[in-house]
């Protein structure tokens, strides 16, 4: 057996190793025993000292075996996995590619298969005392190693060479005063892995010098990088065999251009969109024709070619719904926008399913293409629904410094019938409002969007400024739609009776309108970017059993946005009639402002117009908006700051702006976001006021 080594030249001490001599020999092992501290020397040259270095040949051996990686691979790095063209005229080599391994380098033939190889039984017992000795003056290296940190100290290479390299090479899990040789032990692995993770990132001619050092009372691994010219990408070469429309989306935004620096994990992403667009559109015969990174590591350049066929598109099958007792086929078939024989999306599926869930009548919706069962490229489908429970009672308890401390009664009749028709009914006490409502609710064909209502309810409203009372009977038809906005068409009867500023008002209103909000958010609760949009328009004629005539148009809308550590918040509240007189409007039909959702520093619907004995008479038009940005003090705590300007009014040219501005804390709950904010007027003698709101932002 032949061991040939190199000088150790990094110059780390390690307890009995005399590894700053040159450790260059040649011995023979024929059986004749050879001196303990010659196996030892020959330990040390070989396994601790020469590890940046070293390879080692095996004579008897019917293979030869690899040692541990060389420092310098520059000549590593440019051995292709697999080469399938290679001329010996330019001495270009050709590597192609096909296994998915987005994170790591692919694999190629080059492996570490041995450290240290001996078939003298003697000579490994000997060996095995002497590092016994070794282990036991190692323990003295450091008396306080536990408690030192361990680092990785990586020079030379880019933040996102550097973060590869971390992300592949873990850091051994040993004590700080382990010994040299157990610590040296573990440099195979970590060179191989520096060399996958700059070879993943297009760096092929990457060298290193990789080492362990004595830090103070511990070790560190110190890496001094050289990436060299990274291989660039020259030709990308795409082909769609058939249906191409669906994959020109992807196509079009590919994660490689021509130029770029390779990236292997881009690489197999490329492929991974592709078949995920096969999947999602049901080409589940797709498959990869040829798929190949042809490296050349001369010119350092790589051509992507792929060759990607969908084969045919699967259509869907039966669609087996699970029968309900409390629901019939016909009504659960109606939430279905896809039918037996349609092609297969995924998208459809999904929506499927987004569709059953938001019915509210099902605690658990599945929807589960068969693919395993596909006969003659049809899928089929199974619908399993498990029902919500029919009826709910629940009780609220809350508070707002506009009306009060508050008690809610609810309940609900969420499957009244075997075609889905639902009660719903809520009761409301406050010092300032008592509300009754109930409301039958039919599901149309598209049971999921569509509906209409038919409700009753009762309106009991005493503030500083106005007695009003309001019963209600109307029908609401609300569909979402083509633009996915919520549409609704009603029309109210309505009886008011107010008393303000000393006289009584009698009305019955006939009032037809049409209504259209939507909200987006990316959180219900807490959103840090979303908007809420609302519009109406109504109105009431003399003419169709009204007691008086008006057309009234409003416009409400919130934007919230994330600027820095901080949110900002917008809110704005418009509103006009078309009316003769005002006085002739029901209360409830007049524009107030202040309060919490309007003016903060203002009481609840305590600004508008006033009659000549200076008291608040609601006006014709409203006009408000406010600013407000919060951020983070602590986990689930908030500071805000805020400013509210705006007026109810009769005539555009007599508005006057009433403006308030205050601090607030908001308390993230689990149940959404509670405000307490204190607010000063700014023409009130800047008297402080008390507001106090929870509920969702949007």
């Amino acid at each position: 057996m032949i061991y040939s080594a190199t000088q150790c030249g990094h110059g780390l001490e390690y307890p009995l190793c005399n590894c700053k001599r040159s450790t260059d020999h040649t011995g023979s092992n024929q059986g004749g025993r050879r001196p303990l501290t010659s196996y030892w020397q020959q330990f040390c040259s070989d396994v601790l000292c020469a590890p940046k270095s070293l390879v080692l040949r095996f004579s008897h051996h019917p293979k030869q075996v690899q040692g541990l990686a060389p420092v310098n691979v520059a000549s590593r790095a440019t051995r292709p996995a697999r080469s399938v063209d290679q001329s010996t005229a330019s001495k270009r080599r050709a590597i192609c590619y096909s296994s998915q391994t987005p994170i790591n380098e692919m694999p190629t033939r080059t492996s570490i298969t041995s450290m240290f190889h001996t078939t003298n039984r003697r000579a490994l017992g000997y060996l095995a005392s002497t590092l016994l000795g070794s282990c036991l003056a190692a323990s003295a290296w450091a008396q306080d190693a536990e408690s030192s940190a361990r680092e990785f100290i990586i020079t030379g290479a880019g933040p996102d060479l550097e973060a590869n390299i971390r992300a592949h090479v873990s850091l051994p899990e040993l004590a700080c005063d382990a010994g040299g040789y157990i610590l040296a032990r573990n440099l195979p692995g970590i060179r191989q892995d520096i060399v996958r993770a700059g070879r993943a990132l297009g760096y092929y001619q990457i060298q290193h010098v990789t080492r362990f050092e004595r830090v103070e009372q511990c070790w560190q691994l110190q890496s001094d990088i050289d990436p060299g010219v990274p291989v660039r990408i020259n030709n990308i070469n795409i082909e769609v065999a058939s249906d191409q429309q669906f994959f020109r989306s992807a196509l079009s935004e590919l994660p490689i251009a021509q130029g770029d620096q390779l990236n292997q994990a881009s690489y197999e992403r490329v492929k991974t969109e592709l078949s995920s667009v096969a999947v999602e559109q049901g080409f589940f015969d797709a498959r990869y024709e040829r798929s190949q990174l042809q490296l050349d590591l001369v010119e350092n350049i790589a051509n992507v070619d792929i060759n990607f066929e969908p084969g045919p598109r699967y259509r869907l099958g039966n669609i087996s719904i699970q029968e309900l007792d409390a629901l019939s086929p016909e009504f659960i078939s109606r939430f279905l926008e896809i039918e037996e024989g349609d092609y297969y999306s995924s998208s459809a599926l999904l929506e499927l399913r987004d569709s059953l869930n938001g019915s509210m009548y099902f605690n658990n919706v599945s929807v589960t293409p068969l693919i395993t069962q596909a006969q003659n490229q049809a899928i089929p489908v199974d619908v399993t629904l498990q029902m919500r429970p029919q009826r709910v009672y629940a009780v609220g308890l809350g508070a707002t410094t506009d009306i009060g401390p508050r008690v809610r009664l609810d309940y609900e009749d969420r499957y009244r019938n075997r075609q889905g028709h639902s009660i719903t009914g809520n009761i409301g006490i406050s010092p300032v409002q008592q509300n009754a409502d109930i409301a039958y609710r039919i599901p149309m064909s598209e049971p999921a969007t569509e509906s209409l209502e038919i409700s009753a309810g009762f309106l009991a409203e005493d503030t500083d400024t106005f007695r009003n009372t309001t019963s209600k009977l109307g029908t609401t038809y609300s569909f979402i739609n083509a633009w996915n906005w919520r549409q609704n068409y009603f029309v109210n009867i309505q009886h008011d009776e107010s008393r303000i500023t000393g006289e009584k008002l009698v009305t019955d209103l006939i009032i037809p309108g049409v209504s259209l909000n939507r909200t987006r958010a990316d959180d219900a609760l807490i959103p840090t970017r979303g908007w809420r949009l609302y519009g109406e328009m109504k109105g009431a004629s003399d003419a169709l059993l009204s007691s008086e005539s008006f057309m009234q148009f409003n416009l409400s809308g919130k934007l919230i946005r994330t600027l820095g550590p901080a949110r900002f918040l917008w809110r704005f509240d418009t509103g006009t009639t078309v009316i003769d007189e005002v006085s002739e409007l029901p209360v409830s039909l007049r524009y107030f402002s202040g309060g919490d959702q309007s003016i903060r520093g203002y009481k609840y619907e305590s600004l508008g117009p006033v009659n000549e004995d200076n008291e608040v008479v609601g006006g014709k038009h409203r006009l408000s908006t406010s600013i407000e940005m919060d951020f983070f003090v602590a986990e689930n705590w908030k500071l805000a700051v805020f400013a509210d300007t705006g007026n109810s009014f009769d005539e555009f040219d007599d508005f006057e702006l009433k403006t308030g501005v205050g601090v607030g804390v908001r308390w993230l709950s689990p149940v959404g976001p509670i405000r307490v904010d204190v607010a000063s007027a700014l023409d009130n003698d800047n008297k402080l006021r008390l507001h106090i709101t929870m509920g969702p932002d949007l």
